[in-house]
């Protein structure tokens, strides 16, 4: 790496659990645990420089950075980054005449350098590239980097910041990347990077005593769809067939869950059963959000630069303007303040909402949303039809999520009560159903004229096509999305298929 950060060579009777590629030939990720403490460690094994290599690379890394083209110019490149890389290549190999001495091998190392030091997130690029980490994050100078690993849940890494100076400039340029700005003036500074992970900094010893500080919040590229919940023990088949009909007839809901339970991916994944050509409006401070629908207006908040808030846009700005363009369905990304109200003042005078919000209960939710600074009316609540409650539990001795509960709202008298339709059973790691009890399916009878034995076994039939798709493997986020679009335009061609009358649907991969 560099004096500022090293990579600190690991000691003791380590096991190594498993060895993938981040970068080949020049990056791997090695997870390896001490057999004698039994703790678990995140090892990035990089090709290293050797000091010859170094002086070179770091003579070429100045010439580069003289002739690389000034910001103006790349403003008007399409892919930038692919530019950049091309003229990496082409301004090393015109300078390698200087360097005769230096093998082939060496100038790959040297590109591959100033890819992850260039144009890259330096030290921790070859992080940034692994698809398990869901987390990083820098606790100051001295101290390793951690990582928040899809399998083996918070770890340290070999990677540690080993000056101030280091670790300053990785943050400046963080946040540069990100289009934002970090000072002393300033040293606190949310912001997202250019592949939609959402960073927060502390910058230098203002705030943060140990130094300055980082955590970076991944998202994967390709969203979680339902089918893929469903193969993961997240929600049940019937559970996917129950959201779909409910929001096939307009209705509203809220995820429940503390940070990182996973509140957004549920939402993503329920929100692509809405109807192929509803209009809808997503409000966010950071686009997490991916809808596979055409008619979708995606709105995200401004912040301000300076202490006055001059021209900053909250998301109660933009919850107020979207009922002014006519949503079929309203989704806000996470409601913690007086947005809330006109969210619910939106489902109350028929919109459809989805939204998250923090809450480690029905009750609390509740609570919470009777509070300032929401002030929610007791009986606007039960206009958001269906509260879901997502947490990250403990199976076989690994930390995984699961939907634990969900649950109709309705008011008794003047209490808000829940009617209990799915509950996760943490013995069996299964979701009981009550839905024969749904109050919603009695609700859509009405309205539509159905037996409630017609909707309940409208449930079982998409229940059964979700079923079917984890079965056969359809988990890519534009299969999944083709078959429910599918499925509302011509829903005997897909029940074909699942009863096997028909051949395949057209989607963007092999199904």
């Amino acid at each position: 790496m560099s004096l500022d950060f090293q990579l600190v060579k690991v000691v003791g009777q380590l096991k190594e659990l498993e060895r993938y590629p981040l970068y080949e030939p020049f990056a791997y990720a090695s997870i390896v645990q001490d057999e004698s403490t039994g703790d678990i460690m995140y090892v990035l094994e990089e090709i290293e420089l050797d000091s010859v290599e170094r002086q070179v690379y770091e003579e070429l890394r100045r010439i580069v950075m003289l002739e690389l083209p000034p910001p103006e110019e790349l403003s008007k490149v399409g892919d930038v980054k692919n530019y950049l890389l091309n003229e990496l290549k082409r301004i090393v190999g015109r300078y390698r005449k200087l360097f005769r001495n230096v093998s082939s091998s060496s100038f790959a190392k040297f590109l591959y350098y100033m890819d992850r030091d260039l144009l890259g997130y330096g030290p921790i690029d070859a992080l940034m590239r692994d698809e398990n980490i869901e987390d990083i994050s820098c606790d100051g100078v001295g101290r390793p980097v951690y990582v928040f690993h899809r399998r083996y849940e918070s770890i340290p890494t070999n990677i540690v910041p080993m000056t101030d100076k280091g670790l300053d400039d990785l943050v400046v340029k963080l946040i540069h990347m990100s289009g934002r700005h970090v000072s002393v003036a300033t040293p606190i500074v949310d912001a997202q990077l250019p592949d939609g992970s959402r960073i927060a900094v502390t910058y230098r010893r203002e705030v943060s005593p140990g130094g300055s500080t980082f955590t970076i919040r991944r998202f994967r590229k390709n969203p979680l769809t339902f089918a893929e919940l469903v193969k993961f023990g997240n929600i049940s088949a019937e559970i996917a067939g129950y959201f779909w009909t409910m929001l096939d007839n307009g209705r509203s809901f809220l995820v429940l869950g503390v940070t990182g339970a996973g509140k957004t991916s549920f939402l993503n994944a329920m929100a692509t059963f809405i109807r192929p050509h509803m209009k809808i409006i997503t409000v966010e401070e950071v686009p997490e959000i991916n809808l596979p629908h055409k008619n979708w207006v995606r709105l995200v908040t401004r912040q301000s630069y300076g202490s006055e808030k001059i021209n900053e846009i909250t998301l109660f700005d933009l919850v107020k303007a979207t009922l002014r363009m006519r949503p079929d369905y309203l989704i806000v990304g996470e409601i913690r303040g007086e947005e809330a109200y006109v969210l619910f003042q939106a489902v109350n005078t028929g919109h459809s909402g989805i939204s998250t919000m923090h809450a480690e209960s029905f009750e609390a939710a509740v609570n919470r949303l009777m509070s300032p600074p929401m002030n929610i009316p007791p009986a606007y609540i039960p206009a958001m039809n269906i509260f879901v409650m997502v947490k990250r539990v403990k199976i076989g001795g690994r930390l995984t999520r699961r939907v634990t509960e969900i649950g109709e709202v309705y008011m008794d008298g003047d209490k808000i009560r829940f009617n209990t339709v799915f509950k996760w059973n943490p013995r069996n790691d299964t979701h009981e159903s009550y839905v024969s009890n749904s109050v919603l399916v009695r609700q859509i009878s009405d309205m539509t004229g159905k037996d409630v034995d017609e909707v309940l076994m409208e449930i079982g039939t998409r229940s059964k096509i979700v079923s079917w798709m984890v079965e056969n493997g359809i988990f890519n986020f534009e299969d999944v999305s083709t078959y429910v679009q599918t499925y509302y335009t011509n829903p005997d061609k897909v029940l074909g298929q699942v009863m096997g009358k028909v051949g395949e649907i057209e989607t963007t991969t092999q199904v």
